[in-house]
């Protein structure tokens, strides 16, 4: 019963990693928290469904020709190198401390993704301005050390800093995002294996798949969702979850 649980809600957090370019993450580690598991093992094994679920969203955004893979390995070297850091970093850390964390960067993306309603809405995969090497080393390591810390995958971050710093347009950012995941996310992992982390495989491949299900449906949503409409879908989650976790870290 528990399994088909997560599994069904998987399927959701898919739908809304191909929409909005979150990653499924930000649904992976209260549906583990839920079924039991202390704050480092959810981190750990979200990462696993979320890893899965990036795949399957990009491949059908590289099926369709639209993901820009120079701007997607430029960001994720850095990605890959710091997501180790951000494993270690929860190792660290006492629980609530995680969970409170964990809130604060749903909420701190609640405001940052406002910005999203004034973004251009263009398709043009390409059409990104040039960004220094800084910015894109910040992009890619913010999301990286994330992805490492709560499990999430880094989207929270890469999604709005490509649109305020990158000015990148929304749908260009979400698909871009979800392929860096790829990276972050399997590196993150790394780093939890490393620092030895009860990482719950099983039940990360059941995550995955429901994910895996769920992330080409939200990828072909995506393409006919309107910039407002994207930022309003993620925003609503973020708070719901934030509130969730805020309540667990304190019970």
């Amino acid at each position: 019963m528990q399994l088909a649980f997560e599994f069904l809600v998987a399927i959701a957090a898919g739908v809304l990693a191909g929409s909005t370019g979150g990653g499924g993450g930000m649904l992976f580690v209260p549906i583990l928290i839920v079924s039991g598991l202390s704050p480092v093992a959810a981190i750990a094994t979200s990462n696993i469904g979320v890893f899965v679920t990036a795949v399957s969203a990009t491949f059908s955004n590289a099926r369709a020709r639209q993901v820009p893979w120079r701007r997607a390995f430029m960001i994720g070297i850095p990605a890959v190198v710091i997501a180790p850091l951000g494993a270690w970093v929860a190792h660290k850390l006492p629980d609530a401390a995680l969970l409170l964390g964990f809130a604060l960067l749903n909420i701190i993306n609640v405001v940052l993704t406002n910005r999203r309603t004034g973004a251009a809405a263009e398709e043009h995969d390409q059409h990104t301005n040039d960004a220094s090497i800084a910015q894109i080393t910040v992009t890619g390591g913010s999301g990286g050390f994330l992805a490492g810390l709560f499990g999430i995958g880094g989207g929270l971050i890469t999604v709005p800093l490509q649109i305020l710093w990158l000015n990148t347009p929304i749908k260009v950012a979400a698909r871009v995002s979800l392929a860096v995941i790829m990276f972050s996310s399997g590196a993150a992992l790394v780093g939890h294996v490393i620092n030895n982390a009860d990482i719950h495989w099983s039940t990360g491949l059941v995550l995955g798949v429901g994910g895996l299900i769920g992330a080409p449906i939200g990828s072909k949503l995506l393409r006919r969702m309107s910039p407002k409409a994207a930022t309003r879908l993620l925003q609503i989650v973020l708070i719901g979850v934030s509130i969730y976790v805020i309540y667990r870290a304190f019970t």
